[in-house]
C-alpha cells in the first residue's frame, strides 16, 4: 500500500525550486534568440513550476493524519492534483502545437547557438529532475503527473537542441517549428495516461491492476465459500484498494475461518488492505464479523 510521505515532499520541492531557478534563464533566452521550441520549452516549464506546485500541496495535504469523519484523511487530493495537472498539460499541449503550426507556415529567423546553450542547460535541470522524481513516480499518480511534467520539458529540451543543430547547419528554420510540433504530439498518450487513471479513481472504477473477475474466482476459490455476489473493488488513492462483498456458505459456523482466509487472500494476492465481506448462508441475511 503506498502511504503518503515526508519524502515525497522533500522530493518534489527541490524539483520545484530547480525548475523555478532555471525557468527564467530559459524564458530570457527564448526571447533573446526568437526561437519557438525554446520558448515552447520555457512554457513546459512554467506549467512544471504549477504543476509541482499543486502536486506539493497536494502531498501536504495528503500527510495529514486521518479523523473519524475523514477516515483516509485527505489522500484523494493528490488524484485531484493529478487530474489538474493532466488538464493543464493538455492546455499547454494544444498551444504548443497552434503555435508550431503558425511557425511552420511562417517560419523566422533563429539565433540557433544561444538556443542550444540554453536548451542544453535546460535538459540538464530537467534530467535531475526527472531522476530525483522516478522512484516516488512507480508509488504515486500525483507525483507521476509532476514526473510527466518534467519528462515533457525534457523533451521539449532535447527536440530544442536536435531543432538547434540542424539550422546551425543548414540555416532552415522551419526544423523549430516542426521539433514543437513533434513533442506536443508525443506527450498526448501519457498525458491521456494520467487523466484516464486519475478519473477513474475518483469514478471509483475498478483499478486497472486489480482484475475483478479474477478478484471473484479467487474467493471463490476460498474454502468454504459457494457463491459470491455484490462484489466491488475500487480505489482511494494510488495503491489504496478498497473491497466490499457477500460471501455465501452452508453454515454461519464457518463464517470467522472464511472472513480470516479471505482477508488473507485478498491482501497477499491483490493487495486490498480494507476489505468489508458480508457472510450470508445461502439466503439468509447474517453478518459475522
Amino acid at each position: 500500500m503506498h502511504m503518503v510521505t515526508q519524502g515525497d515532499r522533500r522530493t518534489l520541492s527541490l524539483v520545484l525550486i530547480l525548475t523555478a531557478t532555471y525557468l527564467s534563464v530559459e524564458v530570457a533566452g527564448g526571447l533573446l534568440s526568437n526561437s519557438l521550441a525554446l520558448l515552447s520549452d520555457a512554457g513546459h516549464m512554467v506549467s512544471d513550476v504549477g504543476g509541482l506546485a499543486i502536486s506539493l500541496i497536494a502531498v501536504t495535504l495528503a500527510c495529514r493524519p486521518s479523523t473519524p469523519e475523514r477516515p483516509f484523511g485527505l489522500r484523494r487530493v493528490e488524484i485531484l492534483a493529478a487530474l489538474v495537472n493532466g488538464v493543464i498539460l493538455i492546455g499547454i499541449d494544444i498551444f504548443i502545437i497552434y503555435e508550431a503550426y503558425q511557425r511552420f507556415l511562417s517560419p523566422q529567423p533563429v539565433q540557433s547557438l544561444g538556443m542550444l546553450s540554453v536548451a542544453v542547460g535546460g535538459l540538464v535541470i530537467n534530467a535531475i529532475g526527472a531522476r530525483i522524481l522516478s522512484r516516488a513516480s512507480k508509488r504515486s499518480l500525483n507525483v507521476r503527473s509532476a514526473f510527466l511534467h518534467v519528462i515533457s520539458d525534457a523533451l521539449g529540451s532535447m527536440g530544442a537542441i536536435v531543432a538547434g543543430i540542424l539550422m546551425f547547419l543548414t540555416g532552415i528554420y522551419v526544423f523549430d517549428a516542426l521539433a514543437s510540433f513533434l513533442i506536443g504530439i508525443i506527450m498526448i498518450p501519457s498525458i491521456w495516461a494520467v487523466l484516464k487513471e486519475s478519473s477513474n479513481i475518483l469514478l471509483e472504477s475498478c483499478p486497472s491492476g486489480v482484475g475483478i473477475y479474477m478478484v471473484k474466482n479467487e474467493l471463490k476459490n476460498v474454502q468454504g465459500v459457494k457463491d459470491v455476489h455484490d462484489l466491488h473493488v475500487w480505489s482511494i488513492s494510488s495503491g489504496i484498494y478498497s473491497l466490499s462483498v457477500h460471501l455465501v456458505v452452508d453454515s454461519l459456523t464457518q463464517g470467522t475461518e472464511v472472513l480470516r482466509n479471505a482477508k488473507q487472500m485478498l491482501e497477499d494476492q491483490f493487495k486490498i488492505n480494507h476489505a468489508t465481506i458480508q457472510i450470508e448462508e445461502h439466503c439468509i441475511d447474517e453478518i459475522v464479523h
